[in-house]
Parts: structure tokens; sequence; C-alpha cells
């Protein structure tokens, strides 16, 4: 079976100094790309963090990158994570999620240790393989998930056909001029590999 595999992109070469500008704690948290921002108000509201040595507990507390933040007594420096993007080639059998109710094996389960925190841009199913961006920024995800920046993507999916299956090549060629879906315009290329029995 193919096994995961990881290509990174650096999209910026340095943390980027945003130490004039004032953040809510959590949200600043969330940027160094330790944790998530849900992770980060549950730490704040939990009270381990603290600023400058006064215990804060209010996630949106205001904070510069200068500021002194320790989690649990440990030294978080609020530098912001350079955005950056990797291409991972996810097999057959992992669901594209941070965890599963029913047990399945994820990707993040996958990933390599030394990765830090990433999200998916979009997902592929359980049963599909192929090329997953996942990338360390949230904004970025988002650039690329949402339909209006109209990002073209292209999928090459192997269907089998048959009256038994409830799908026939006449469906498949039906499709072939595209068609729309929640503001998407889909464009499917139907090639059949061979022909069906009657």
């Amino acid at each position: 079976a193919p096994q995961p595999r990881l290509h990174a992109k650096h999209l910026v070469k340095a943390p980027v100094s945003m130490s004039h500008i004032q953040r809510g704690l959590a949200k600043a948290l969330a940027a160094t790309g330790r944790w998530s921002r849900r992770e980060a108000n549950r730490m704040t509201a939990d009270a381990r963090v603290c600023v400058n040595g006064v215990q804060v507990s209010n996630p949106a507390a205001r904070v510069r990158q200068s500021d002194r933040v320790t989690v649990d007594g440990e030294l978080t420096p609020l530098e912001v994570a350079p955005p950056r993007l990797w291409r991972f080639h996810k097999p057959d059998g992992l669901i594209t999620t941070a965890s599963d109710p029913q047990g399945r094996p994820t990707v993040f389960a996958s990933l390599p240790g030394w990765l830090p925190r990433v999200l998916s841009v979009g997902r592929l199913d359980l049963r599909s393989e192929g090329l997953l961006l996942l990338t360390n920024s949230g904004p970025l995800a988002r650039m690329l998930e949402l339909p209006s920046n109209a990002f073209e993507r292209k999928y090459r999916a192997l269907v089998c056909t048959g009256q038994e299956r409830g799908v026939t090549g006449a469906m498949l060629r039906a499709m072939g001029d595209g068609f729309g879906a929640a503001r998407v315009r889909i464009r499917m290329l139907v090639s059949l590999l061979a022909p069906e029995r009657a």
C-alpha cells in the first residue's frame, strides 16, 4: 500500500516580527504554531498561562510579542510561525480528521513527530489517496479552501460501473459537460476503460 510522503515548502524564510501589535492572548498563542486556537483558549481559561508574571485566565487579554508569556511555567516566545505548506501523499485507509470517534487511523496520527501542528487544506475521503496539502497557517488554509478564490483543483477517480452498482457509463458521460455544486463549477473528463456489457 502507498506510504505517507511529505514535501515541505517554505513560504516565508524568517519569523514575522509583530512586536508593536496587540493581539488576544489565545490568538497569539495559536499563532506560534504550537497549539490550536481551541487549545489555547482552554489553557488560558484553566489558568495555565502567565503574562509578565501575572496569571491570566481571559483568552481575549491583549498581549504584545515583547511580553513574557509562560505556559505551565515554560517560557513561550510569541513569535508568529512563518506560514509553511507541505505536500502529503495520503494513502488509502486514513481519515482526514484530528480524531475519529470510531477509532479509525487518521492522517494526523501518521505524521512524523518533528512536524508542527498542521491543518489540512480540505480533505480526502477514507478510501481516497493522493495529494493533500497541509499547512501551519489557518489563514492560508482558509484562502486556499474558499470557492470565491477560484483555485482550480484536479482529481482522478476510478469508478466501477455496472447495473448492479447503480452506476452506468451513460450516467458518467452525461456528467462530461460539467455541473454545479455549492457555488463550485465541476467539470468531469470521462474516459471509459472498457465497453459496458448489456
